[in-house]
C-alpha cells in the first residue's frame, strides 16, 4: 500500500461489538413477549437475522422489510405466534441503537489512525439512523466526517458503489485509501471491486476466502496504525 490518505472502516464486528449489543437488545425484546432470554433464543434470532441480511444484501428485500421479517422468523422458529413482529422491530432498534459497545481497542485504534493525519470514513451495510446513533453512543462519531450507510446510499456491500461514494466524499482516489473490515466475502469483495486495498481485521484467524485479495491482515486493531 502506498500514498494512503484515507482510511475507511466497516462498523459491525470491526469497530462495534455487535454480538454484545445484539444480546442486550434481544433480552429486552424477549422479555416483552414472555420468552426467557438465553442461548437458544439468541441462537435462533442470529440464524434468522443472518438469513434476512443475506436477502437484503442480495436486493430481495428492503431495510424496512428486514426489520420486521427477522422477528417474524424468530417467533415462528420459537414456536410462537409471529404477529407481534411489527411491534418488536422498533423496540429492538431502540435498544440496539442506544448502545455504543466497541470491540476492545477500537477507540484507541481510531484515535491512533486519526493522529497520523488520515482522512477517516465509515462504510456500513446498516440502517442509517441506527448506525449514526450507535456511533454517537460510542463517542466515535466526531472522528468520521464521512459516514456512508447502505440505506442512505441505495446499495449494499459487496456492491463497490457504496465505497466509491465514500471515496468521492473524501476526495481521494481508490489507490489513496484502504478499507478495514472483518468479512472478506462482503467487505473484501466490495473493496476489491472498487480497487481499494482491503485490510482484513481477522482476530479469530479465519481461513482466506477464495478470489478475495487481502492487502494485509491484522489480528488486533492496535496493529492497524503500524501497517498503514
Amino acid at each position: 500500500m502506498r500514498a494512503v490518505r484515507a482510511v475507511l472502516f466497516d462498523l459491525d464486528h470491526t469497530l462495534f461489538d455487535t454480538e454484545k449489543t445484539e444480546a442486550a437488545a434481544l433480552s429486552v425484546v424477549a422479555r416483552s413477549v414472555g420468552i426467557r432470554p438465553g442461548a437458544r433464543a439468541l441462537a435462533v434470532y442470529r440464524e434468522a437475522n443472518t438469513h434476512v441480511w443475506g436477502e437484503y444484501r442480495a436486493g430481495r428485500i428492503t431495510s424496512k422489510e428486514l426489520r420486521v421479517l427477522r422477528f417474524h422468523l424468530w417467533l415462528e422458529r420459537m414456536d410462537l405466534d409471529p404477529s407481534p413482529a411489527k411491534k418488536l422491530a422498533p423496540l429492538y432498534l431502540e435498544q440496539f441503537s442506544s448502545r455504543g459497545d466497541l470491540i476492545a481497542g477500537a477507540a484507541s485504534a481510531v484515535r491512533a489512525v486519526s493522529r497520523l493525519g488520515f482522512r477517516l470514513g465509515v462504510v456500513t451495510n446498516g440502517i442509517d439512523r441506527v448506525q449514526r446513533r450507535r456511533l454517537r453512543a460510542s463517542r466515535l462519531h466526531e472522528a468520521f466526517p464521512v459516514i456512508v450507510t447502505s440505506e442512505r446510499a441505495g446499495f449494499t456491500k459487496p456492491d463497490p458503489r457504496i465505497i466509491e461514494l465514500a471515496l468521492k466524499r473524501l476526495r481521494v482516489r481508490p489507490d489513496e485509501a484502504v478499507y478495514v473490515g472483518d468479512d472478506p466475502s462482503v467487505d473484501g469483495l466490495a473493496a476489491n471491486r472498487a480497487s481499494v486495498p482491503f485490510v482484513w481485521f481477522n482476530p479469530h484467524a479465519k481461513p482466506a476466502v477464495a478470489n478475495v485479495v487481502v492487502s494485509c491482515q491484522v489480528a488486533d486493531l492496535a496493529q492497524l496504525a503500524s501497517v498503514l
